[in-house]
């Protein structure tokens, strides 16, 4: 290939990167290739930079390639084995955006402070999207908190250090995954057009309706990933519903079959089953029992006397208060000259007559309960 036979750092630095990657488009990768050879051609043909000086900047940049392919990079706290392979991608891509900073090319030695720039950018854009698309993140995580614990440095061999301080472990294998380093990539390749290619390869030259382009890369990417998050959990719920749908509609139709097959085992013809099935009420299907009121309620347990129909006229207004008006003026104006009176002292000529004539100590007996009811 015409590429591989350039000796330039940055083709270099991207066989190295495309040989440990398998996740990004192949499109994207000649896109890749096709600037950096343009680039390296460009900057070959400059007559204004003298051939001394190019040779220089060409050592430096070979010896910045040799020491990020090779050297490895170091993460505290410890990560697991697949989360380190991802940063360790991220840090080729960070050195190889770095060749082509317009800070690069006017001043070589900018290349590392630019690289270790790139990457804090990309973990602080990492985190920040999982801090979005996860509930259980605190509140407090926020664009300062991850720029304040999250350090991007050089230790004294020129291999890459990076700390995590104040973020747990068990959340930075969560963050940093291959689906997120990949996105960043597409986001963030070189001579892209920035998050309209990520839409397009994430969401099938869809756009999203309420998505606000703009801001830090880091914002506009979490902003991305949030949305996305967001959709993929709607058409999730709507596939649910309709599953939930289509069980039901199957549970029905095998217990109208199996009901239809019973019918006709009865002895019915198919017109017959037609006819009662279009005229069924299925509201009949539903036992509703009225509950009793609780006027209506009957709180005599004990026997009444035959001769209690005064005793009910009276006691019917006070429990049932839906009577009219005028029945209970009546039955007011009744009861006024109805008093107790005292009574004399009882002869034995009375108390005689009271044993034989018992009717009337019934009714007797009638007046007062009732009365005693009435002035409950």
């Amino acid at each position: 290939m015409a590429s591989r036979a350039l000796t330039s750092p940055e083709i270099l630095l991207l066989d190295k990167l495309e040989e440990i990657d398998t996740s990004l488009p192949v499109t994207l990768w000649e896109q890749m290739r096709t600037d950096v050879t343009m680039a390296a051609a460009v900057e070959e043909a400059d007559i204004r930079t003298l051939p001394a000086v190019k040779q220089r900047r060409r050592m430096f940049l070979r010896d910045f390639v040799e020491k990020a392919v090779n050297h490895p990079i170091h993460v505290y706290p410890e990560v697991p084995e697949e989360t380190l392979r991802q940063l360790y991608r991220l840090h080729l891509f960070c050195c190889q955006r770095a060749i082509h900073n317009i800070e690069v090319k006017r001043n070589p030695f900018q290349l590392g402070f630019v690289a270790l720039r790139e990457m804090k950018t990309a973990l602080m854009g990492m985190l920040i999207s999982y801090r979005l698309i996860d509930p259980s993140c605190p509140y407090s995580w926020n664009h300062d908190f991850f720029e304040m614990n999250i350090i991007t440095d050089k230790n004294a061999e020129g291999d890459t250090v990076i700390k995590f301080n104040r973020i747990p472990p068990q959340i930075i294998p969560l963050a940093v995954t291959e689906e997120l380093v990949t996105d960043w990539l597409i986001y963030r390749a070189y001579d892209n057009n920035g998050i309209r290619t990520l839409m397009d390869y994430k969401n099938n030259l869809l756009t999203l309706p309420d998505y606000q382009r703009g801001g830090a890369p880091e914002n506009e990417f979490s902003r991305f990933e949030r949305k996305m998050q967001e959709q993929r959990n709607r058409v999730e719920r709507h596939k649910n519903q309709e599953l939930d749908l289509e069980f039901r509609k199957t549970l029905v139709r095998n217990v109208a079959q199996q009901t239809a097959n019973e019918m006709i085992n009865s002895g019915l013809s198919a017109s017959e089953i037609l006819e009662q099935a279009f005229k069924a009420d299925l509201s009949k299907l539903v036992i509703n029992k009225p509950q009793p009121r609780y006027n209506e309620m009957n709180y005599n347990s004990f026997p009444q006397s035959p001769n209690n129909q005064e005793t009910k006229a009276r006691i019917a207004p006070q429990n049932k208060p839906w009577l009219d008006s005028v029945a209970e003026e009546e039955y007011i104006e009744n009861r006024q000259p109805q008093k107790l009176q005292a009574l004399p002292a009882p002869s034995a000529k009375q108390e005689k007559a009271k044993k034989t004539d018992k009717s009337k100590d019934m009714s007797m007996v009638d007046e007062m309960i009732a009365k005693f009811l009435d002035e409950d």
